[in-house]
């Protein structure tokens, strides 16, 4: 989906609908703070990696049209943000990822691999921040569920919560937006991060 420069709402929703406004936000949004204890984050993920992660919580089994569908949507999602990632006023990222995670080798090993090598290049590109919270951290804020803070350039603000049943973009809540944000801010400074984050993906890749 391409801008289109108008505001997007920021509004309470639950289902497909707030899926949709998660789109809007991903192309209008100048600071995105990411926690995902579970999964790389869908904007950052590769084709094969996609596969693997939503097939595996879905049911799917590779070759199902509704998972080609499912994996070519984030796939474009991605590929928008890549876009934004390139443009002349990028916006900010901040993702902190669960060691967990990395080490879970999701799609299979080839899949894996090039997903560690595509978080590591993202991790080089200015402004996306990138943290990494290792195994020996220890239980966390984070793990109680993975979330993403958007704010656009006006002040407005709004949290979406991905679930197994049902999504949910919450846009009323300042109070709430706040406390995802801090949560991020305060994971991001125990996390290892830049240089060092991108040794621990090659070092990962490697050991698969």
């Amino acid at each position: 989906m391409v801008s289109t420069g108008n505001p997007v709402k920021m509004e309470d929703v639950r289902g497909p609908r707030a899926f949709d406004l998660l789109r809007q936000w991903e192309q209008q949004a100048t600071r995105i703070f990411l926690n995902q204890p579970l999964f790389v984050p869908g904007l950052l993920q590769v084709a094969g990696y996609a596969a693997g992660i939503i097939g595996g919580i879905a049911g799917l089994k590779p070759g199902d049209r509704e998972l080609r569908e499912r994996v070519n949507v984030r796939m474009q999602r991605a590929a928008a943000f890549e876009k934004r990632l390139q443009s002349a006023a990028p916006p900010q990222m901040w993702a902190v990822i669960d060691e967990a995670v990395l080490r879970r080798t999701t799609g299979g090993t080839a899949a894996m691999r090039e997903q560690l090598d595509r978080l590591a290049a993202l991790s080089q590109t200015e402004t996306v921040h990138l943290g990494i919270l290792p195994l020996d951290h220890g239980a966390h804020p984070g793990l109680g569920g993975s979330f993403e803070v958007h704010e656009m350039a006006d002040g407005r603000a709004a949290v979406y919560f991905e679930g197994g049943s049902a999504d949910e973009a919450v846009g009323s809540d300042a109070a709430l937006v706040q406390q995802c944000r801090l949560t991020v801010e305060t994971l991001m400074s125990s996390a290892v991060s830049g240089a060092e984050a991108r040794s621990w993906l090659e070092r990962i890749g490697r050991s698969l």
